[in-house]
């Protein structure tokens, strides 16, 4: 695909960014911790480019291959070179995409881990909350996704996108916009998507790969987030449980338990949606969603997270049980906050 179309780009990377990007020898690209599709797709989408263009050398950092069965196949449609170790010095620059700050980024030991060497450190990301931790930062907050950003950056650059890039990134946006159903499903997101689609994007693929391709133990892991399903606050909260044991039965991982909060978003009226998930003994994953246009990123950080608007998520120590009485109490607080003078 020419980038050089007649459509206005409604984000303009930083010049600093592009000149980065065209400077560097070999690029390791990274995301964050748990990747999702949106992760996955702006990571491969932008190093498989990048690479095809031979602007770098350029590498994907995803530690010891973790990522949920259902996106398995972005990693094996991407043909990338994969590091699941150390990174090492002959990387100069990294490419951090979709990951808001540097205890999420997603390489063994962390941010020590990328910031080693000296390397240089350019942040792509849409999360509202990015520290802007890179020495060059482009977060675009109204954006719908970092695999959205990608495709301005990459048209910007005037760069070639290819079929399997294409069909990457429109999986990103996919995912970020639960299939194009959500406000952030906006002109620039849409347009984004029709580009990827000229381009190439298998619909049909990205479609059954992320909608229809259930294994028997992910079936199982649905069935138990169903069954826990509970109302509360007067039907204004809706969350599900799974405890590591309950995980560990269906015969899934932690890297498998994410979009599965849209089961108790599913209900109709609710404002707030949770989902509480012990992938690892005592750890506690919250993701938050806001429905009706509720903001759930201030309660997500209040509890030492953080995200989007209307999607973001956080970790505490403790019980499911513990947890989720702390964490819904605060959420009933916060929407009495919100709507108390409606």
């Amino acid at each position: 695909m020419n980038q050089t179309d007649t459509v206005q780009l409604p984000y303009a990377a930083p010049q600093e960014l592009i000149d980065g990007l065209l400077k560097t020898d070999r690029l390791i690209v990274a995301g964050h911790v748990t990747p999702d599709a949106d992760c996955l797709g702006s990571m491969m989408g932008a190093a498989r480019v990048l690479r095809a263009a031979g602007i770098c050398d350029v590498s994907i950092a995803v530690p010891n291959a973790e990522v949920s069965r259902r996106l398995k196949f972005m990693l094996d449609t991407a043909g990338l070179p994969v590091v699941t170790g150390e990174i090492g010095p002959e990387a100069d620059t990294a490419l951090i995409v979709d990951t808001a700050k540097p205890s999420r980024v997603n390489v063994p030991g962390k941010w020590d881990g990328i910031q080693a060497d000296g390397r240089n450190i350019l942040n792509l990301d849409h999360h509202a909350s990015n520290e802007q931790f890179g020495d060059i930062s482009w977060v675009v907050a109204t954006a719908s996704s970092s695999a959205e950003i990608v495709f301005w950056l990459l048209r910007q650059m005037n760069l070639t996108i290819d079929a399997t890039s294409a069909s990457l990134l429109y999986a990103g946006i996919w995912g970020d916009t639960s299939g194009f159903s959500l406000p952030t499903s906006n002109g620039p997101a849409l347009q984004a998507a029709a580009g990827l689609v000229d381009a190439g994007a298998d619909v049909e693929f990205v479609g059954q790969h992320l909608c229809r391709s259930l294994d028997e133990s992910e079936f199982k892991l649905l069935r138990v987030v169903y069954d826990n399903t509970k109302l509360t606050a007067g039907n204004r909260i809706a969350y599900s449980t799974i405890d590591h044991d309950e995980l560990v039965a269906t015969g899934c991982m932690a890297a498998d338990i994410d979009d599965q909060v849209g089961v108790p978003r599913m209900l109709s009226g609710i404002q707030i949606a949770l989902l509480f998930s012990e992938g690892h003994k005592g750890k506690i994953r919250i993701n938050f969603r806001g429905e009706c246009g509720m903001d759930v990123l201030p309660l997500a950080q209040k509890l030492g997270g953080g995200g989007h608007r209307q999607a973001a998520g956080s970790i505490m120590s403790g019980t499911v049980a513990e947890v989720a009485a702390r964490v819904i109490a605060e959420s009933e607080a916060y929407l009495n906050e919100q709507t108390s003078g409606d």
